[in-house]
């Protein structure tokens, strides 16, 4: 993971940001950016079921699937509250680029563990990244 870090942003509370979603997240403070290493998406499961937006993070991690790489964006000022808000376009303070390494499990693995389906079969979800809104 990795996210700019502003000059008015103080790097405690951007480090507590990627905590509450990334429990296990190794995180270093660098010139101008913070980078992150962490281990488990179990939280981001959690917290895609709490906030009922399953569906939705399926569809956004789909769009994200290069070779044996998940990527996608959270805005980290929604993360300070420990709530998963998926990036659809630049936030102003930057966002937090997750990169997900595949190892050895295929996307629809990792995707069906973080983001089971809530619909039934042969039923699609809405195509969020067309929506108005920029995030999630």
């Amino acid at each position: 993971m990795r996210t700019p870090l502003r000059p008015t942003e103080d790097p405690e509370k951007v480090k507590e940001a990627i905590k509450a979603i990334f429990p296990d997240a190794e995180v270093r403070v660098l010139e101008g950016e913070i980078k992150a290493e962490g281990r488990s998406l179990e939280k981001v499961k959690e917290l895609l079921e709490r906030q009922r937006i399953r569906d939705s993070a399926r569809e956004i991690l789909k769009g994200g699937v290069q070779g044996d790489h998940i990527t996608f964006r959270l805005n980290k000022q929604v993360a300070t509250t420990g709530r998963v808000n998926f990036a659809i376009s630049e936030g102003p303070l930057g966002d937090l680029e997750v990169d997900v390494e595949l190892e050895g499990e295929s996307p629809d693995e990792v995707i069906d563990f973080v983001a089971p389906s809530t619909l039934p079969p042969g039923v699609k979800p809405k195509d969020v990244t067309k929506d108005e809104d920029q995030y999630l």
